[in-house]
């Protein structure tokens, strides 16, 4: 795609032969590119419960308002907004089609194999526990499973389903996305199911604008759908109960969902800013943007909604993904609101001793409270002592998944749907007017869907003295970004270096520590005359790990994305400062820091150059590939309901851009047909603009093709190709 460019042929001469290499001169180390005195690995740890324990005070504040019954009702109606808001619309209701494709007798209960649709073409497979020795319409339960992979095969699941039956409740089980039936054989070998579907889907569908919690959800309330379409159950005596990832969405469905009589979620309930400070995590599923700074705590508000009817929390004394002092603080509120209610016997929280899981006590301790509730407690809570069946007896499609054969759509499927539907339409750009309109559009979505501010005020930066390595100058530099993010940085130049040489800003993703292996740089310095500066972003390099997996950005409301753009436009700002008026720019940046060089540079007049290698092909890609290899670092949600990657290259024109390698989303170097067809819009306005070749793209760069097209792109910054001498 790309043609060769004026000086390519004297660039890779010169690379060749002639000239300084790095082997003349002392090679540098990351020991030399070390700036901090002591590790901060605890950086991002640090800032990001800073900021969460802040969100979590003012939401303490708020509930310490909260006397009565009408206070705590308005609580829990913001509550079930807020929820509803982040989850996004459901769709419609559809036939359910529901049909029951087996079925398996016992001496107490009968077992259905049932499959319906939640959506049109969306399967769900559930097996319905009948109870034998009861008559009339019964109480039902409905059984919502966490992280287990066998989904409603698994043993204890099997044991609570079963008993439920023998104890006279109408039980239904479903396999959640990505378990059981629902298995994706796509994901095999990319972790864990179900938390690989979650993890996957769950990247796609924020970037596409949704949310993968919306399709769990929407496949528990139509199983609630089913359950009260059956004759054997009573619709006004309905309970839900799930551990884990189950008590999570056992939690989560109640702002939605008023036909759940009884709620008992076990080992999920908590206060997540106890699971901050206990380092955990979380998936995609459990998680809305910005939720802390709404000071709506997701991991146990919805409960609220429950209030007043009856509702059991049932933990265990060494949940190691639940601090139990987490618990303890969120009774303590719900304790409260059910006071305020004349209804304190309608909330209880047992912590019983064990790990997390839904042991056996953690199961009696269910029926006893379900059957006190909606079967007036005459009956005994003991599970007693039986077989399960065979996992293959449970299947209610013959080879045991949905997927074989194409009988079910994918999940995949409904991120591309939603994907078509809602995806930004960017008109085209044909003249200098429709640019200029074009960037004041990006500028705004940019920092719409970052959440960052038009303006921003030049960093502190803390200069140390220089150091000598071989005939290079090393100044290491610490910016203060903000309160409690330190960027440690150097600068490398010669001693004899112009004030006003040019300046290369060096990104990449592991850091200022890279540039130790660029053989370029002594040829960027000494023949060129550039003055490099290379910054850790927060959570890179000497500041790494950023937390990224553990969704606490996220869900403060400020994302490690937007956190490091904000990074880069920071570093920009004081390279531009008023000491240095009219001073250019050019950036080089490897990997995912690319993407953040590029939206720092639509929004950033002073940078003149993008060097970007191995750079995302497009956000959309993300979402269209089959299984993508980003992650968190790539995280904006709703991104593509604004704009894409090529919007910002269209952004950047005039400006010279140069794309290396791009990558797709599952990071397989994009072919010359993709790139093609990413930016072809980019292509055509750079040419109406009458700066063609200022947009260059290189796929699948040869040995030695990648330092020439750097040092072409770089050299461009004087205007001129230097003679390397």
């Amino acid at each position: 795609m790309c043609k060769p460019i004026c000086g390519f042929v004297v660039l890779l001469l010169l690379l060749v032969g002639g000239g300084q290499t790095l082997a003349d001169t002392q090679s540098l180390t990351a020991h030399d590119l070390t700036v901090l005195d002591r590790p901060a690995a605890n950086m991002m740890k640090d800032y990001l419960t800073a900021r969460v324990d802040a969100q979590f005070a003012r939401r303490a504040k708020l509930l310490s308002t909260l006397h009565t019954a009408a206070d705590w009702d308005r609580r829990a109606q913001r509550v079930r907004r807020s929820i509803a808001a982040w989850t996004g619309p459901f769709p419609p209701r559809s036939p359910l089609r529901a049909r029951v494709t087996g079925e398996i007798e016992r001496p107490d209960f009968r077992m259905q194999k049932v499959v319906f649709e939640s959506r049109p073409g969306f399967l769900v497979t559930a097996n319905l526990y009948l109870p034998k020795r009861f008559s009339g319409p019964r109480p039902a339960v409905l059984n919502v499973i966490g992280h287990s992979p066998a989904g409603k095969a698994t043993d204890k699941v099997q044991r609570r389903s079963i008993a439920q039956a023998r104890l006279g409740f109408v039980a239904l089980t479903i396999d959640a996305i990505g378990q059981g039936e629902r298995q994706i054989a796509a994901y095999a070998g990319l972790g864990h199911p179900p938390g690989n579907a979650h993890q996957i889907i769950g990247l796609q569908a924020f970037l596409a604008g949704t949310h993968v919690f919306n399709f769990m959800a929407w496949d528990a309330l139509r199983a609630v759908d089913y359950l009260v379409s059956r004759p054997e159950v009573d619709a006004k005596r309905i309970a839900c109960t799930g551990c884990s990832g189950g008590g999570m969405m056992t939690t989560y469905i109640l702002p939605f969902e008023p036909r759940i009589a009884v709620a008992v979620p076990a080992c999920n309930p908590n206060t997540w800013s106890y699971r901050v400070h206990a380092g955990l995590g979380t998936d995609h599923e459990q998680v809305f943007f910005g939720a802390f700074a709404a000071g709506i705590d997701p991991r146990g508000d919805p409960l609220f909604c429950q209030v007043p009817k009856p509702l059991l929390i049932d933990a265990t004394t060494q949940d190691n993904l639940n601090p139990p002092a987490g618990v303890r603080d969120l009774s303590r509120w719900l304790d409260k609101a059910y006071a305020a209610h004349a209804a304190a016997d309608r909330f209880k929280t047992v912590m019983i001793n064990g790990p997390h899981g839904y042991n056996l006590q953690q199961r009696e301790a269910a029926y006893g409270w379900m059957l006190k509730w909606l079967d007036g407690g005459s009956s005994n809570p003991s599970e007693g002592d039986f077989s399960i069946l065979p996992e293959r007896d449970t299947w209610c499609t013959p080879n045991g998944n949905v997927y074989a054969n194409r009988v079910s759509k994918q999940p995949h499927a409904l991120v591309l749907e939603y994907l078509r539907r809602h995806r930004s339409d960017w008109p085209q750009v044909t003249n200098a007017k429709q640019l200029k309109t074009h960037q004041q559009h990006v500028r705004h979505a940019l920092l719409s869907v970052l959440g960052l501010s038009e303006q921003g005020s030049i960093p502190h930066a803390t200069v140390r003295p220089s150091r000598t390595i071989g005939d290079l100058r090393i100044t290491p530099i610490v910016f203060d970004a903000e309160p409690g993010i330190q960027l440690p940085a150097v600068q490398i130049d010669t001693p004899a270096m112009a004030a006003d040489a040019p300046v290369i800003l060096y990104l990449h993703d592991r850091g200022k520590a890279a540039l130790a292996q660029e053989s370029v740089l002594q040829r960027l310095v000494h023949a060129d005359g550039h003055r490099v500066l290379s910054v850790d972003l927060r959570g890179m390099g000497e500041t790494a790990p950023g937390q990224e997996a553990k969704f606490w950005d996220f869900l403060s409301g400020k994302t490690i994305f937007a956190q490091r753009v904000a990074d880069v436009r920071c570093v920009l700002r004081w390279l531009s400062r008023p000491t240095r008026p009219g001073r250019r720019v050019s950036i080089w940046a490897r990997g995912v820091t690319a993407l953040y060089a590029a939206a720092a540079a639509a929004l950033e007049d002073s940078v003149s150059v993008l060097v970007l290698e191995q750079p995302l092909l497009s956000f959309t890609s993300v979402v269209t590939v089959p299984a993508p290899a980003y992650q968190h670092g790539v995280l904006v949600p709703g991104v593509l309901e604004r704009l894409d990657l090529p919007q910002i290259y269209q952004a950047c024109c005039p400006r010279r851009v140069t794309l290396i390698g791009p990558l797709r989303g599952d990071k397989v170097m994009a072919s010359e047909s993709e790139v093609s067809n990413a930016y072809r819009v980019v292509s055509q306005t750079y040419a109406t603009s009458h700066a063609a070749g200022k947009w260059q793209v290189v796929t699948a760069p040869k040995k030695g093709q990648r330092t020439a097209r750097i040092l072409s792109a770089l050299a461009r910054t004087r205007g001129e190709i230097r003679n390397m001498k």
